[in-house]
């Protein structure tokens, strides 16, 4: 498996992800994001199996995502920062 970090996944990943941040009073960079990208199943071309780890640095709460073409990891993100999941915002 490959290690991407945060700058490497897709842009539309990342702006998906700073959306919902913004949306509930975070900053992307209160986050740790690394993904661990697979290979295709029979190594030819398909599904690239991906799984996302998000940890906020001020809680060090810690949620792990599937995520991968086919698969929308930010939007359950939205919904643990909507739930309170990772507790609240830092303050400036």
């Amino acid at each position: 498996m490959a290690q991407l970090l945060y700058r490497d996944l897709p842009a539309d990943e990342r702006e998906d992800f700073e959306s919902a941040c913004k949306k509930y009073k975070w900053i992307p960079e209160d986050f740790d994001v690394v993904a661990e990208e697979g290979t295709p199943a029979g190594g030819g071309p398909g599904h690239i199996p991906r799984q996302v780890t998000v940890e906020a640095k001020a809680t060090g709460h810690r949620e792990y995502y599937g995520g991968g073409s086919g698969t929308s990891w930010t939007y359950d993100f939205e919904k643990h920062l909507e739930g309170g999941k990772f507790g609240n915002p830092p303050q400036p």
